[in-house]
């Protein structure tokens, strides 16, 4: 007789209280799920109870390729959840940027001056445009001397 192969089992997906059995979360947090996808029109949105979010992979057509199991939706809650306090406001998931102000995105950026040289940072456009202006008026400065 040979024993059988068995995979580690998957939760229900309509069982909320999976994620809560045998956790180590501060004293009275839950779990909050957010989207992290930002193709999806939910981007940035988080839900308290896993089973919609769930339903949220399932069913958005941005998620059909990456959640199309319930193997694979089970990584993608556990990777993008976060410990939140239930009592407090909603808020976005960590690391959100929103849609609707890009100038407060943070992001890594490259761009090339005068001397046909690269330049690379990390931080918002608006800072983005300070460092190119402090490279022009370097350049100036050079040409000047």
């Amino acid at each position: 007789m040979t024993p059988s192969i068995s995979s580690p089992s998957i939760p229900s997906e309509s069982d909320d209280e999976v994620d809560y059995a045998d956790t180590d979360l501060p004293l009275g947090n839950v779990w909050a799920y957010p989207c992290k996808l930002p193709s999806c029109p939910d981007y940035g949105k988080s839900w308290l109870l896993r089973s919609n979010f769930l339903f949220h992979l399932k069913e958005e057509d941005a998620h059909r390729t990456a959640a199309m199991t319930p193997a694979a939706r089970r990584i993608i809650e556990k990777e993008w959840r976060y410990t939140t306090d239930p009592d407090l406001p909603r808020r976005a998931a960590p690391e959100f940027c929103s849609r609707e102000d890009p100038d407060e995105h943070v992001q890594e950026y490259g761009f090339r001056y005068d001397t046909g040289r690269v330049v690379r940072g990390y931080g918002t456009m608006k800072q983005m445009e300070m460092h190119k202006e402090l490279r022009r008026q370097e350049t100036q400065q050079r040409k000047t001397a």
